[in-house]
């Protein structure tokens, strides 16, 4: 009797997890967008922009290189952003390691941001920063933080 439990057990742990049964996050239609963070007319390197749509569909987010230049993804790293109008924001994004392959994981150590920018621009809703992606896309987005 203990054996044919163990073997009902075996098979309901089997069929359990041999299938996929995790929901599926939806898809959106994406263009691409890219584009530059400038604040007072200067490239801001590492910062996250994101663009978060008006409707309340997926943000598109986007991390900044050393000319201040990203390309946004929303489903997928660079896949664009959806067209439409979309408030910004733009946090620090400091770097997950040293360099040299370890991991930082004491915030002092923490490289500082390049410019303190008020914290008004770390939330869609207070930044008054908007962009609008055309339908056909854009690789000449222009964020610009006065």
């Amino acid at each position: 009797m203990k054996s044919l439990h163990m073997l009902i057990l075996c098979v309901c742990v089997m069929l359990g997890c041999s299938g996929d049964y995790s929901p599926q996050a939806e898809v959106f239609a994406t263009v691409k967008a890219e584009g530059v963070l400038l604040f007072k007319g200067k490239p801001l390197p590492g910062f996250l922009v994101s663009l978060h749509p008006a409707d309340g569909k997926r943000t598109a987010s986007g991390l900044t290189d050393a000319e201040g230049r990203f390309s946004l993804g929303t489903n997928a790293v660079g896949d664009g952003a959806i067209a439409g109008t979309h408030n910004v924001s733009v946090v620090w994004q400091p770097p997950e390691d040293d360099g040299l392959g370890s991991t930082i994981d004491d915030p002092r150590k923490l490289p500082k941001a390049p410019v303190q920018l008020p914290p008004k621009f770390s939330s869609p809703d207070t930044s008054e920063l908007t962009v609008s992606v055309p339908e056909s896309g854009s690789s000449d987005l222009k964020i610009e933080i006065p």
